[in-house]
């Protein structure tokens, strides 16, 4: 069994699957979204860097976040949903119509991901 999220993709759907440590972390389970919902995946250096605001998810700062973000800055109200580890390679998906509008995941490949969805 894995300790760290993955990223599933068929296709209709993205899938996040979530270890067991971090649905009890995030208070959450595996997030799916459909892949019409993602207005643009792209693939970062440092996923922790793309979560901005008051965290209602648990963590570390700086070393780990696992779920849900929100960012209340003057004119910007936004929801991510994040599973990041470390300053690792992350995936960004930014999604439209979802209760999510960013989702950020702590992956080993993810040019590998986004490929898969572009």
């Amino acid at each position: 069994m894995s300790c760290v999220a993955s990223v599933l993709i068929d296709d209709r759907t993205i899938t996040v699957c979530l270890s067991s440590a971090e649905k009890i972390e995030a208070l959450h389970g595996d997030l799916m979204v459909p892949r019409t919902a993602v207005v643009r995946a792209r693939a970062v250096a440092d996923g922790l860097t793309e979560v901005h605001g008051p965290r209602m998810a648990t963590g570390w700062p700086g070393v780990s976040t696992v779920g849900t973000v929100r960012d209340f800055a003057p004119a910007f109200d936004s929801v991510t949903f994040a599973v990041c580890h470390g300053p690792r390679p992350a995936v960004v998906l930014d999604l439209a119509g979802q209760p999510y509008d960013r989702i950020v995941v702590t992956v080993d490949h993810p040019d590998q991901v986004v490929s898969r969805l572009t």
